[in-house]
């Protein structure tokens, strides 16, 4: 009985609170969302109309812990490092496919966020991370505090090249490729040991593009994807003669089947790709990368980037004692995390 009471009650209870909430009208304007953010500047209204509204695309150059790699010792790019390459993954990235296969198809594929690291991302076995798709949503690019806009060949190695990588993988994530293409090398593949083919002969002899394109298949062939766009005539025939007749044989297999991709699945012709990403790649060093606007105040903001390295030096180094002392004591153990110490303190020098 008691138990009917209780019940009866709060049915009662509840019948009076809906005629209240019906007459209380929503408020459309009001989110329940967390909506405040940082000051914009200048350069967020440029990404605003060239990246979000162009490719709805987020370029996060303030570094987002929760966008990092929580395994990893990374750092925050320089800002006017991050406004390079802004205008330089537009440049030679972002408009290449839009001149060679349209804006649609870019506004359909481009990922979500663009999440920029200052650091390299360094890994247990001595190797570098350049970049990372994760699925299909994000790239991660980093070494953007080493960016040289001069030295083209560098911007090649650690950016041009990533970029197309790592987009490749997102069209991969998409429609994957043909698996015949695992067949080819099927036997070659190192996935824990790829870095030590130290010279292109002991890559190429096996049919590989590159030593990272012999660790799993999807890399081999998102690495003949973008090498064939960003290498140069003599970077890819030094390749193909390095090869020799087995090397090569395996080599325009992967090829053929690459192309063939992606022009049935993406009506992409590589060849006209490759025109264009090579020419918007030379138009790189000529291009003024840095608008006026966005540093209106360039003294403060160096006098503010001094201070903060400053103080980054003083905390290194602080850990530099502790650093070299384990070094000494454990010359055996894994020292990634101290060479990285190393890295920062010498960019940090010169």
């Amino acid at each position: 009985m008691n138990t009917l009471k209780y019940l009866l009650w709060v049915g009662a209870a509840v019948v009076t609170l809906f005629p209240s909430c019906k007459e209380k009208e929503l408020d459309k304007t009001a989110s329940v969302f967390e909506t405040s953010s940082e000051h914009k500047t200048p350069f967020d209204s440029w990404l605003e109309v060239n990246y979000v509204q162009t490719y709805n695309m987020d370029y996060k150059y303030r570094m987002e812990d929760i966008e990092a790699d929580y395994s990893k010792n990374l750092s925050p790019a320089d800002v006017l490092q991050s406004m390079r390459l802004a205008k330089i993954i537009k440049h030679a990235w972002l408009e290449a496919y839009v001149e060679t296969a349209g804006i649609d198809f870019m506004r359909r594929h481009a990922p979500a966020i663009l999440h920029i690291i200052g650091s390299a991302s360094w890994n247990n076995d001595g190797t570098m991370t350049l970049g990372q798709a994760e699925g299909g949503l994000k790239i991660t690019l980093c070494m953007v505090n080493w960016l040289d806009a001069k030295d083209i060949q560098k911007m090649n190695s650690y950016f041009f090249r990533t970029m197309h990588h790592e987009f490749t993988h997102i069209l991969q994530q998409d429609v994957d490729y043909p698996q015949e293409y695992n067949l080819i090398s099927a036997n070659d593949y190192r996935p824990n040991a790829w870095f030590n083919w130290k010279t292109t002969q002991d890559y190429a002899s096996l049919g590989f593009i590159s030593s990272y394109a012999g660790s799993m298949p999807v890399e081999d062939i998102t690495e003949v994807t973008c090498c064939f766009v960003t290498f140069t005539d003599e970077e890819w025939d030094s390749v193909f003669l390095a090869a020799g007749e087995e090397g090569r044989k395996k080599l325009n297999q992967k090829v053929a089947i690459m192309k063939q991709y992606m022009l049935e699945v993406w009506k992409i012709d590589m060849d006209k790709l490759r025109n264009v990403v090579r020419r918007r790649m030379d138009e790189v060093v000529r291009m003024e990368l840095l608008e006026p606007q966005w540093y209106t105040t360039p003294v403060k903001m160096k006098a503010v980037s001094d201070a903060a390295l400053q103080q980054l030096s003083r905390q290194l180094r602080e850990q530099w004692k502790d650093a070299a002392e384990y070094m000494d004591r454990c010359p055996n153990c894994c020292h990634v995390h101290n060479a990285s110490l190393i890295n920062i303190l010498q960019h940090d020098n010169n």
